[in-house]
């Protein structure tokens, strides 16, 4: 089992080690969804399409936890912008489906393959270290689901009142 002073420095290289990724990911992303003029929320509305077409406005505010005029804000952009289409149910004109169209289809595609060549290349990078950082990654996951970032303490820059990315 660790002491303190072991815990305290191995907590502050696991901080600086975490934020060193996510940054640089961060980054890589955002730099994608800048090219293409989008937001985070946007693309969010758009992933969740290309995994559930046909779905509702007022279903997708319920998914991603958003307010109905938001989420019918950002649909209305991407709408405008062509990525996607509104499209009506004969049994209940009252109920308006939402799906990708084919530009939407080709930005979701565009932005998971660039992440996923960006991984494939670092994969490779990794060499024989692939297998123990992959291990690693899936126990941060299940960590990472068993305790939410959600958490008020984690809004308020944690329990101890440091700042989330120190």
């Amino acid at each position: 089992m660790y002491n303190n002073d072991v815990m305290d420095e191995t907590t502050v290289r696991f901080r600086k080690a975490y934020w060193t990724v996510v940054h640089n990911l961060d980054t890589l992303r955002l730099r994608t969804w800048e090219d293409r003029g989008l937001t985070l929320p946007q693309l969010r509305i758009l992933f969740s399409l290309r995994a559930c077409p046909g779905t509702t406005t007022n279903a997708l505010a319920t998914s991603l936890g958003l307010t109905m005029p938001t989420v019918s804000g950002l649909v209305d952009k991407l709408v405008r912008s062509g990525l996607v289409e509104r499209g009506q149910r004969a049994d209940d004109r009252r109920v308006v489906p939402l799906q990708l169209t084919g530009d939407g289809q080709a930005v979701v595609g565009e932005v998971r393959e660039g992440n996923q060549a960006y991984l494939t290349g670092l994969a490779a990078a990794l060499g024989a270290d692939l297998t123990p950082i992959t291990a690693a990654l899936e126990r941060l996951g299940v960590a990472i689901e068993e305790r939410p970032a959600a958490t008020d303490a984690a809004r308020d820059g944690g329990a101890d009142g440091s700042a989330a990315a120190s």
